[in-house]
């Protein structure tokens, strides 16, 4: 028996005061409740839906305790997805066609002219290669991440994000405080290391997010 918008508000704005973080669990629990009390009512009971919310949230949940060892338990779980799949995502290209073309580009780089041209343009792509990433999660995950709702997180949203950004954070450390004031005193290969090193990154973090479109964390 489907409640009406009435009651769907109300359980809705009772289920924001357990201070759910993140947006994503919030509408897994939220959905849960709504079912259950739908199914009490289309068993007869006519109870008052505050009545109907407490049963549920303490019948299916063990009570606010309940929910709030839920909610970590589903954060670890998505983490342990997201991980396990960057881990597969970098694992893919870590294979002998990447080695190859590796080797061929660090013998093409002994052969250029040690300019400062070369080596700055390698430093661009390398900043391209890092950036790249965040946009790509950005755009093209926006109808796979739910929209952040009032007092809560998109949790896969931040976790996505802080996986694709990990290339530009090695960035700011590796180039900005290392390569770009020793570029003078470093060879070509040095750089082309790196612009290889991002590479391999950034076609991994954009299979992540490809791949990032079918995870059910929650199968597991």
């Amino acid at each position: 028996m489907k409640l009406s918008p009435e009651e769907l508000r109300w359980i809705d704005e009772r289920l924001k005061t357990y201070k759910i973080i993140y947006s994503e669990i919030y509408h897994e629990i939220l959905d849960h409740i709504i079912s259950a009390i739908e199914q009490k009512r289309a068993a007869g009971d006519n109870s008052d839906i505050e009545i109907l919310f407490r049963q549920v949230v303490e019948g299916h949940f063990g009570g606010y305790q309940g929910i709030e060892n839920l909610v970590d338990k589903r954060r670890a779980i998505y983490i342990k997805s997201i991980k396990k799949l960057w881990r597969q995502s970098l694992q893919r290209y870590l294979n002998w066609p990447m080695l190859g073309f590796a080797i061929v580009a660090l013998l093409l780089s002994l052969e250029v002219p040690d300019v400062k041209s070369i080596k700055l343009s390698l430093v661009v792509g390398c900043i391209l290669l890092a950036f790249s990433p965040i946009v790509y999660a950005s755009f093209s995950l926006q109808g796979r991440v739910l929209k952040t709702i009032k007092g809560t997180q998109p949790f896969l949203r931040r976790h996505l994000i802080g996986v694709a950004s990990a290339p530009a954070s090695f960035l700011s450390l590796l180039v900005l405080y290392v390569l770009w004031n020793v570029m003078d005193y470093l060879p070509p290969i040095i750089f082309m290391t790196v612009t290889i090193w991002f590479l391999l990154l950034n076609l991994a973090a954009i299979h992540f997010c490809r791949q990032f479109t079918t995870l059910n964390p929650t199968a597991e």
